[in-house]
């Protein structure tokens, strides 16, 4: 880890125990985030990418289990203590969750769930933190934040829900900021504010920013760097502009094509990604992606591709990727 880099990740596992066998929901997964940088996580519902988050935080459900390296300024996360947890979370990385109506307490008026992290973590006093709650809700766009502050979770619509969520997070600025699929159950109008707000935030802040999302397009102009996840590994991660504009695997390729555009045929079907995700519990021997790729050959079936560098930081986990641009239909299979 050099100075610049403010997480890094080593061969994440974190497998979970289950009726039918261990889920193996994230299983081999190593990136960085530098200071100041956002870093979008991007796939299929299922693939791993809120257990991925929820293990960076420490977050895990009972039965599970989590090997490799998460290391935070040096310190690796997976081997400290709730407590020492506890002293970390808010104060140094917080996360926005999906759905703020359950992340929320919904017998608590705003005003505390607020305040209680800043006074816990910051030591300062209640009319103080009363104030800066004040300002946070002001400068996440909640109207009227005097009446708002009074409020229970239930009172507030869905997007100001979020905004309160988003305040929470940044109560005690913390220097990481995780951010999981933040704009779920949210209309399209509400979805962008949000998602302005978080990236106008972060980069005011200079604050780190990793942000998840099944939708490549959510994330392509609004973070610096891009980690395309399926089935518990990565795909393919390099700048954001570079894998939205020339995709090498044909996973990622199927993404932005299966996502609807403004240029989109009137009445013409929109596309698909044959197949479904395979077992987390019994994956595949070879690439998980091999029974829905148009490019599949034999070691596909039996070997784990390896993550091959193809232009600076810009690396795909394939041992057929696409080596030039090419046309839509000619990535994915109809």
């Amino acid at each position: 880890m050099n100075d610049a880099t403010l997480l890094e990740v080593n061969d994440l596992h974190a497998h979970i125990g289950s009726p039918r066998g261990v889920v193996k929901a994230v299983d081999g997964v190593s990136f960085d985030l530098r200071h100041g940088a956002a870093l979008g996580i991007v796939g299929e519902s299922g693939s791993g990418k809120s257990v991925m988050a929820r293990a960076v935080m420490g977050l895990m459900p009972p039965r599970s289990d989590c090997t490799g390296e998460v290391l935070f300024h040096g310190r690796n996360l997976l081997t400290l203590t709730k407590k020492e947890l506890r002293a970390i979370w808010g104060k140094q990385i917080a996360m926005v969750f999906q759905d703020p109506g359950r992340s929320l307490n919904p017998v608590v008026r705003v005003d505390r769930q607020l305040t209680e992290g800043m006074r816990q973590h910051l030591g300062i006093s209640k009319s103080e933190a009363l104030t800066r709650a004040l300002g946070l809700l002001t400068e996440v766009g909640v109207p009227d934040p005097e009446r708002r502050l009074r409020a229970y979770p239930h009172e507030l619509s869905g997007g100001m829900r979020q905004r309160v969520m988003i305040a929470v997070a940044l109560a005690c600025e913390p220097e990481l900021l995780i951010a999981d699929e933040p704009t779920t159950a949210l209309d399209v109008t509400i979805q962008r504010q949000v998602l302005d707000l978080l990236r106008r935030i972060q980069a005011e802040r200079s604050m780190s920013l990793m942000l998840i999302s099944h939708d490549l397009h959510v994330v392509a102009g609004r973070t610096d760097r891009v980690a395309v996840m399926y089935a518990g590994r990565l795909a393919e991660t390099g700048a954001s502009r570079t894998v939205f504009d020339d995709p090498r695997h044909r996973y990622t390729s199927a993404l932005l094509a299966a996502t609807p555009t403004i240029e989109h045929e009137r009445h013409a079907r929109l596309r698909v990604i044959p197949g479904s995700l395979p077992s987390p519990t019994d994956p595949p021997a070879g690439c998980r992606f091999a029974p829905r790729c148009t490019a599949t050959s034999d070691s596909c079936l039996t070997s784990q591709p390896a993550m091959v560098t193809i232009d600076e930081d810009h690396r795909v986990a394939c041992a057929h990727p696409v080596m030039t641009k090419q046309k839509e239909g000619e990535l994915v299979g109809r």
